[in-house]
């Protein structure tokens, strides 16, 4: 039985979630939302998008003279801030801007472009872009070629943006990506960028030609991913032009002011940005700072080493819960992301698929939950509750339900029946991620493989620009990775994870599956919700089959912000929703008010 996350079927899901969610204090009554559409929500027709409309924390008194933030976004120094050639360049999201944006429910508003619109079948998608405006930071307009240009530069091999696949659905975009030959007017040949489904209509059109019906691409539009880059400095300064070394021309909310290696980026607001006068917020400071030490710099950091929010790990958690005054700094919020391991199908002993199976069945999800005091839930497909794709099916959910005996059951007839004659196995993650329980949940995983299955297994952590690289290249065992939604749509798990049409040097992991790729491929053009989300469940059912992956928790997280930090931006559902990989735009809502000096 299939049940899917619609508003008039989710009763016994949120029933389930209420249980689980009261022992971290979640309301289920602000699970209660609708959840977001996604690509199953209308294919044409004209959208107006204002900025986001927010329901907000009440304001404070009087707004303090100085009105500077210190954010907490930043556990690892940015590679660069060039977010169009390298979307994991770990820079401040406020820098840039795309033609959309996201609200705090997920739902896709206006940033440059301020209205949009689709022909019948959703396959063209026209972007009317605010005329005449000066939004760069320099004073230069943002216009439509900026999009074309950037867009393109987005796919261009030599780019090497290992996100280029956000723009498959383009015209010609994955064969220009890949270098294969496809039918044009020409006869079969590579396409170049002219050839590309983008076109400047006119400085303020901008008109993109998608291989079919993709009634989401205004969510890819307002991801990050999406952002522009500056074609002058970029052709000017070549890679150098967002390394800090020279002024850097952005056209977000904020722009990079002063960039300190090793200690920290300073932004100030862009006066050119088209809500600039709506923007409280003077100057934001990022400080590196790793992720296990953000708490400590939260409560008793000085000078440009404080910071005004922060994360908690479950231990700092419930000690924050059992102090009355830190009590009252914390704000709760049902993140739309999952915890996954990837066990490595072309390397031994996860090549076998006995191995891959025992491993899903031999994880408790419910102790997961206790080791991180409720802030992870039990996950069982790719999509979390409250976002469209969500469902539950009894039958895909007891493919990986955990049963010791049934885990131990399937390595009978190999070599490693009885839980004997493991070779040595390494799992690798992430470091610097204590904020969000990884390191708890990596070692508790960990001891139930050795308890359930016999299988010794040691952890390697990489920070970030280690991890990633790696990642690419496809050749460890085991991966404890997270997948925080980067658009609230089925598309960006199944399609942007695990398509294995992707190039080499793209990939996440070597699982691929012509049944599962072909299904992702035609839900894309699907425009009825109802039959896509079919489409969707039955690409689960091939993946969890094969073990292509292991869906561990959903992410719940637990924030705590200083008193003088006002105005936070809050859902429908009632919960603070900071800075993150769909919303982006709190920095240009958040008030100081009151600040005590430190």
């Amino acid at each position: 039985m299939t049940t899917r996350n619609h508003e008039d079927e989710r009763e016994a899901m949120l029933q389930k979630l209420d249980h689980r969610l009261r022992m971290s204090a979640f309301s289920r009554r602000k699970l209660v939302g609708s959840a977001v559409a996604g690509a199953g929500a209308a294919a044409a027709g004209s959208f107006v998008g204002g900025r986001a409309v927010l329901a907000q924390d009440s304001a404070g008194g009087e707004l303090d003279e100085g009105q500077i933030f210190f954010n907490s976004a930043l556990s690892n120094e940015p590679s660069s801030f060039d977010w169009n050639a390298d979307l994991y360049c770990n820079a401040d999201v406020s820098s840039f801007a795309g033609l959309l944006t996201f609200d705090p429910d997920g739902n896709v508003v206006a940033d440059w472009a301020e209205t949009w619109e689709a022909n019948e079948d959703a396959s063209v998608w026209t972007f009317n872009l605010r005329p005449d405006n000066t939004g760069w930071s320099n004073g230069d307009p943002v216009t439509a070629h900026d999009f074309v240009w950037s867009y393109a530069r987005i796919l261009a091999p030599e780019t090497a943006n290992v996100y280029s696949f956000i723009l498959y659905d383009v015209l010609h975009g994955q064969a220009f990506n890949a270098g294969n030959e496809v039918e044009l007017e020409s006869g079969m040949a590579v396409p170049t960028s002219e050839e590309l489904g983008l076109a400047a209509l006119d400085d303020w059109t901008f008109e993109v030609t998608l291989e079919g019906p993709r009634a989401n691409f205004p969510q890819k539009a307002a991801y990050l991913a999406c952002y522009p880059a500056h074609r002058p400095s970029v052709e000017e300064h070549g890679d150098d032009w967002a390394l800090g070394d020279v002024p850097l021309v952005s056209n977000g909310p904020f722009s990079l002011d002063f960039w300190e290696r090793g200690v920290k980026c300073e932004l100030v607001a862009n006066p050119n940005y088209w809500r600039a006068e709506e923007i409280t917020l003077e100057r934001v400071v990022d400080p590196f700072i790793p992720g296990d030490n953000q708490v400590n710099n939260f409560e008793n950091g000085t000078g440009d080493q404080r910071l005004d929010w922060v994360a908690l790990g479950a231990t700092d958690y419930i000690r924050f819960q059992e102090n009355p005054e830190q009590a009252e700094l914390l704000r709760q919020y049902v993140y739309p992301g999952l915890w996954m391991l990837l066990p490595s199908n072309n390397v031994a002993p996860f090549d076998q698929l006995e191995v891959r199976r025992a491993v899903s069945k031999a994880i408790d999800r419910e102790r997961l939950v206790q080791v991180t005091s409720g802030l992870q839930q039990p996950a069982f497909c790719m999509m979390p509750q409250g976002v469209y794709g969500f469902f539950e099916d009894e039958e895909i959910y007891a493919m990986q339900a955990f049963d010791p005996e049934a885990a131990m059951a399937e390595l009978v007839g190999t070599e490693f029946e009885g839980g004997q004659n493991w070779p040595p196995i390494t799992m690798v993650m992430r470091s610097d991620e204590e904020q969000y329980n990884s390191d708890l949940m990596a070692n508790d995983i960990v001891d139930q493989l050795q308890q359930n299955l016999g299988m010794s297994i040691q952890i390697e952590s990489l920070v970030e620009n280690s991890f990633r690289p790696r990642l690419y290249e496809n050749t460890d065992q085991l991966v404890w990775i997270r997948w925080w939604y980067d658009y609230p749509d089925p598309d960006n798990g199944y399609y942007d994870m695990f398509y294995g049409g992707k190039p080499v040097g793209q990939k996440r992991q070597l699982w691929e599956n012509e049944e599962f790729d072909a299904l992702t491929i035609e839900a894309k053009a699907e425009l009825d919700p109802d039959a896509r989300l079919d489409l969707y469940i039955e690409a689960e059912r091939i993946i969890q089959e094969d073990v292509g992956y292991i869906p561990v928790v959903y992410r719940l997280d637990v924030y705590a912000f200083k008193p003088w930090v006002t105005n936070q931006p809050v859902n429908t559902q009632g919960f603070t929703v900071p800075d993150g990989n769909i919303f982006v735009r709190a920095l240009a809502e958040y008030q100081i008010s009151g600040r005590e000096d430190s």
